[in-house]
This record gives structure tokens, C-alpha cells and sequence, in this order.
């Protein structure tokens, strides 16, 4: 059944958690059927895209997890050598007894999801229209181990905020696309970087959906991606990020220092994945793609340790459905191994623009990141229009924090507008 089919009813009901948890989603489901025209200008090599997935992978994912070998687990602090055990039995057994997978796909699809044949790949994407008379558009990028779905609860604030206390004349047109070789993006033949994706994002931007401008937003790998669009996008007009990592830049002040020595203690702690991934992917893919528990477990804990928690607890912030809802984009696109490629990919480009960003450049600062450059650094490297310390939120602060985050993309916007 075509999603243009569906009744709002069905729809609602299948999606009901995402639903409450995103806010209204009545305009999304509207924007489906405007898959023609983009800015007024046709859309290039756009095809609508429904999540489909076949239930023989489904099968093979609840059985494998049914099956599982569990390891054994040290006794200390439970989250000391890696993924707790008490909490990953917990995370797996609301998997295969309570989460719906098909009321997830049915929620997701409430956004209009596309394809686009940019260069030798198909990027899938979600594209929903703001209200007002010019929204601007934006594209908004995630990183590893993260996935589109990170920011379906900001979608209807950012495109249509006369729902949230705002003005539609303040909205955006959203773009959520997923990298090549996450998700239901097709899989790069080798590893790629975060220049060679911006220099697709680009294309698709401008030749696909037809938008003369746009804003770029990131985190984690979407930072870098957003910043080599800052200074090589031809139609970015400016940067929004959420994530500031200088590596490779020129350490010159004490706070860089500083900054550059925290790096340091959380490479020794908490790096074995990036020295892995970027040396030996290939190697670590094999169980992984082989065992879907692993794979959860690998991601559980970045999402963990890398968010801003009450007591250490990820239900916290979190529900079960946002943290299976990412997992299970990597486990039923059968993604973990090219995914893990983008870092085996950044050894060929620089991880950052070596000369400095001149677009108007954002950046909310979300305490729980366990690394993030000063402003002293971001006022050298770009031409820094708003700097945000947020209170609270981590990482995945579109996920965690959703209205913190799309308060300060709003803002950055009206700035944009004057």
C-alpha cells in the first residue's frame, strides 16, 4: 500500500509512541504528497522511498537475539569494562517482546521519504516542507553511531513552528538525509569522508531539489561533513553545529591546550573503537554483521557513555524506542560494517577545512559532550554569529534534547533572516 493511502487514523495508531514523542505530525503527513517540486524548481532523479522492510529480516533479527551467546560479565561497576549485562538483557528483552518494529516503520513513514541519485549513489532522505511564505531550507546530518532518526522529534518545531508557540514565517524546510552506507542510503564500494559526502550533499542540495541556498546543521561526523560544506558547499550559506572537534588544527592558546589534553585522556578511555574502525573495520564487521546483539551492544553503549544522563541511567533521557529505533535502522539494513567505514575513510582527507569557515557559523556547546573545542577556537575558525552554552544534553542532542536544539536552530535562523 502506497503511504499516500493510509488513513491519518491507521497511521496515528500504528505510530502512536513516535507520535507523542515527536509532536503533531498532522503537517508531515500532509507534505507526502509533495514529492513534484521543491522551491519552485523541479525536483532531479527524485523518487519517493517507503521503509519497507522484508519480514524475513525482521525473523532473522528476533531469532538471532533469542539465541544469543551472552558473554560473561565482571563483576564491578556495571558499565566499567563496556555494555552493562543487566541493562543489555533488559534492552534485548523489550526488543523481542514489547518493541513493534512495524509501528516504528509506519511512524517513519509518516515523513515524506525520497531517494536521489547523486553521482554513483542513492540518498535516501526525509524532506518535509515548512509553513510560511519563504521557509529556509536546511539538511541536517548525523554521524556515527547515530541515523536520520535522531532528529524526528525536531522536525515539526523547525518546519512548522506556528505548532510550538512560534511563527511560520520563522520555519524551515528540513532535509534529513543518511549517509552512504548507513541506512536505507546505498553502500560505498570503499571507505569515504566527510568531504567527499559534503561535495554529495551539495549536489543533491542544489541539482536534485533545486535550492539555490541552504543551512547546514551536524553533529559527530555531521560537524565535519557541515564544515567542509562551510567551506566548499556552492550553495551553503551557513553552519550550524552541535559538535566542535578541532583535531588537526593549530593548538594556540591554553584553552586549546586544555582541549587538546581532554582529547588525549578520552582516546585512552574511550577510543578503542575509533583505533578499530578506522585500522581493521573489515575484521570487527564480521561479527558484527553476523550477530545483531553485538552490533546492539556496540551502539547501546556509545549512546550511553556519550550522553548527558541522570545517575547514569540512559532511560533517563532516553526511552527503549529511541535507542532500538537507531539500532535497528543499523541491524535491518544489514549497515554496521560500511557504517563503521567513514572512519577507516578520514585517513584521506582532513578531518577539518584547514583554512578557516567565513560563512555565519552557529554553534550550541551541549555539556555532555566528552570533548568540544572553546569558543576561543571557533571565534579563530569561523565567523562565529551565536555560540549557545546549553544547560543540559550530550551527543545526540537532537535526540536528547529536542527542544533545546531546535530553540537555538529557530534562533540562528531569524539571524539569518535580518
Amino acid at each position: 500500500m502506497d503511504e499516500r493511502t493510509l488513513s491519518r487514523r491507521d497511521v496515528l495508531a500504528a505510530g502512536a509512541g513516535m507520535v507523542a514523542a515527536a509532536g503533531s505530525l498532522i503537517p508531515a503527513f500532509e507534505a507526502v504528497a509533495e514529492t513534484k517540486s521543491s522551491g519552485g524548481t523541479t525536483m532531479n532523479n527524485v523518487t519517493p522511498f517507503k521503509i519497507e522492510v522484508p519480514q524475513a529480516r525482521l525473523d532473522y533479527i528476533m531469532s538471532r537475539i533469542k539465541d544469543a551467546q551472552w558473554p560473561d560479565v565482571p563483576e564491578g561497576e556495571p558499565w566499567q569494562y563496556g555494555t552493562s549485562g543487566a541493562a543489555m538483557k533488559d534492552l534485548a528483552l523489550y526488543l523481542v517482546t514489547k518493541y513493534d518494529w512495524r509501528a516504528r516503520e509506519a511512524a517513519m513513514n509518516m515523513y515524506p521519504n525520497f531517494k536521489a541519485e547523486v553521482e554513483d549513489y542513492e540518498i535516501h532522505f526525509i524532506h518535509v516542507k515548512g509553513s510560511g511564505k519563504n521557509p529556509q531550507p536546511i539538511i541536517m546530518t548525523h554521524g556515527w553511531p547515530g541515523s536520520f532518526t535522531e532528529f524526528l522529534k525536531v522536525i515539526d518545531p523547525l518546519t512548522h513552528p506556528e505548532n510550538h508557540g512560534g511563527s511560520a514565517d520563522d520555519a524551515f524546510t528540513v532535509v534529513i538525509p543518511s549517509i552512504p552506507g548507513f541506512g536505507f542510503s546505498s553502500k560505498p564500494k570503499k571507505p569515504i569522508n566527510t568531504r567527499e559526502v559534503a561535495r554529495l550533499w551539495d549536489k543533491m542540495m542544489t541539482e536534485n531539489l533545486g535550492y539555490s541556498s541552504y543551512i547546514t546543521q551536524g553533529g559527530d561526523y555531521g560537524s565535519m561533513i557541515s564544515l567542509w560544506l562551510g567551506a566548499e558547499g556552492k550553495g551553503c550559506k551557513a553552519v550550524h553545529l552541535n559538535f566542535l572537534l578541532g583535531v588537526g588544527a593549530p593548538v594556540v592558546t591554553d584553552e586549546d591546550k586544555a582541549s587538546m589534553a581532554r582529547w588525549g585522556q578520552v582516546y585512552m578511555g574511550e577510543g578503542g573503537y575509533i583505533h578499530i574502525q578506522s585500522t581493521k573495520p573489515l575484521t570487527l564487521s564480521y561479527a558484527m554483521t553476523d550477530s545483531p546483539l553485538g552490533a546492539a551492544a556496540w551502539i547501546f553503549e556509545k549512546m550511553k557513555t556519550w550522553s548527558d544522563l541522570k545517575n547514569g541511567d540512559p532511560w533517563s533521557i532516553y526511552s527503549r524506542e529511541d535507542v532500538l529505533d537507531n539500532i535497528m535502522v543499523y541491524l535491518v539494513t544489514n549497515t554496521f560494517g560500511t557504517a563503521s567505514w567513514m572512519y577507516a575513510g578520514a585517513s584521506s582527507a582532513p578531518s577539518v577545512p584547514p583554512d578557516p569557515i567565513t560563512k555565519p557559523t552557529a554553534i550550541a556547546h551541549f555539556p555532555g559532550e566528552l570533548v568540544f573545542w572553546p569558543k576561543s577556537y571557533a571565534e579563530r575558525h569561523f565567523k562565529l554569529v551565536r555560540w549557545t552554552d546549553m544547560p543540559v544534553g550530550g551527543h545526540f542532542a537532537a535526540l536528547e534534547q529536542p527542544k533545546l536544539f531546535a530553540d537555538d536552530v529557530m534562533a540562528f535562523g531569524k539571524l539569518l533572516r535580518t
